[in-house]
């Protein structure tokens, strides 16, 4: 094919934007595409005409982009890429993409096992026997996430695994089973599409703030609970269950930043055993806030 050439332009062979499309095989709309975000700027632009060209230079950067393009990288990813576009960053994208990748698979089967549970162990409207009390503030260490439904009990585990393994490294040992803080997102008022999640343990000794690991004390005031004994499958329909019992004694559920708060205390989970017919979890909801604590409504 032949390139372009102008005593005006750098002194090499210059592709028009037609060309280059067909050598590389990315489409004129593309290319246009990240010039704008700024992933591969032309080598020239005539400033009468507005036309695009490349360089040779160019059309071996975009066979490299061309393996990565298909990895659905952040945009910004790409245009990292494209500032040193070698083999070796070029692995780094693939890290990245088999990373989330394996996340993905988690989550998937995570949902494979909670369907499987809700299969085995069916909703039978279980009675409960609702507990009213004052929960003090209390220090706690804890990992801040953000997550739905779909990926809520892997990053759950998960979390709590990177805090006990932290606490471990410092000698700390934990005071409270896992318990997590939990708060509908600010975008999504719907816990199904978006919740934060504040998972972690009280101690008792201090420990510092390190990475993504938080240092603070639990909200104090009064809570709304219940214990449940089976699959974390049926909490919602504890929750459900819970919120109609306030409704009945005229006590609203305490907004923390304008979002209702809950917390669920794990006495025995899926890292204890695999029968979820034994798991144990308290689940509660805060009523009336008496000291807001250190750590929710939102990590800093």
């Amino acid at each position: 094919m032949e390139a372009c050439m102008s005593s005006d332009r750098p002194d090499r062979a210059l592709y028009s934007i037609g060309q280059f499309a067909k050598l590389t095989g990315f489409p004129v709309r593309t290319l246009r595409y990240y010039d704008e975000e700024d992933v591969l700027k032309p080598a020239f632009v005539d400033p009468d005409t507005g036309y695009r060209s490349y360089t040779e230079t160019q059309r071996r950067q975009m066979h490299l982009l061309a393996e990565v393009h298909i990895l659905e990288v952040p945009l910004e990813m790409l245009r990292d890429f494209m500032r040193d576009p070698t083999l070796e960053h070029q692995g780094v994208l693939y890290d990245w993409k088999i990373a989330q990748l394996k996340r993905e698979i988690e989550h998937r089967q995570h949902g494979l096992q909670s369907l499987q549970r809700k299969r085995d162990h069916p909703w039978r409207g279980q009675q409960y026997e609702v507990m009213v009390g004052h929960q003090p503030s209390r220090p706690w260490v804890s990992l801040y996430y953000v997550t739905n439904m779909s990926g809520f009990e892997a990053d759950r585990e998960q979390a709590f695994g990177t805090v006990q393994a932290y606490l471990s490294r410092h000698g700390v040992t934990p005071a409270s089973p896992p318990t997590t803080l939990s708060l509908p997102t600010k975008t999504h008022r719907d816990v199904l599409k978006g919740v934060e999640v504040y998972a972690g343990f009280e101690v008792t000794e201090p420990v510092p703030a390190e990475g993504n690991v938080l240092v603070g004390t639990t909200p104090a005031g009064q809570w709304y609970g219940v214990k449940h004994t089976g699959p974390y499958e049926h909490i919602w329909h504890v929750m459900g269950m819970l919120l109609g019992r306030m409704q009945q004694d005229g006590r609203p559920v305490q907004r923390v930043a304008g979002q209702f708060l809950t917390r669920e205390v794990f006495h025995v989970g899926p890292w204890d055993t695999p029968d979820a017919g034994q798991w144990v979890t308290d689940v509660q909801w805060l009523v009336r806030q008496d000291d807001a604590g250190t750590i929710v409504p939102r990590a800093p």
